[in-house]
């Protein structure tokens, strides 16, 4: 049983360290359209591949349609602006725990990201 148990704290510690060595690949300025892209999969209907295809485009092209997104969006006001993210994150909630769990894991990402600050910035 203890042997199980260590094996298990083993494996758990490699994830741990797995997953933060990935997530230090991904520059913060990221963080809000993979956010958008992973709620879209849950309010868009059968919309895997629409989305996954999006995503691809937008990341791809993130130069190009990054400008016209802030171009639209500034000429929007703040209520507005502000507004229609809570309403669309309050859409998007339709199973509350998973989402409080993307965001635990959110927060614990990005402290230990601060721990190590060998990650990617803007500039890469």
């Amino acid at each position: 049983m203890m042997k199980m148990t260590s094996r298990i704290t083993m494996t758990m510690t490699t994830l741990r360290k797995k997953y933060i060595k990935l997530i230090k690949r991904i520059p913060p300025r990221h963080y809000w359209p993979i956010f958008v892209f992973l709620s879209l999969y849950f309010i868009v209907p059968m919309s895997e591949i629409t989305v996954t295809l999006a995503a691809i485009l937008y990341f791809k092209f993130e130069k190009r349609i990054s400008p016209l997104v802030q171009r639209v969006t500034s000429r929007l006001p703040d209520w507005l602006r502000y507004g229609g993210s809570v309403l669309f994150f309050l859409v998007m909630i339709d199973d509350t725990l998973f989402y409080l769990a993307i965001i635990a894991l959110a927060i614990w990402s990005g402290r230990q990201l601060q721990k190590d600050d060998d990650h990617a910035t803007i500039t890469e």
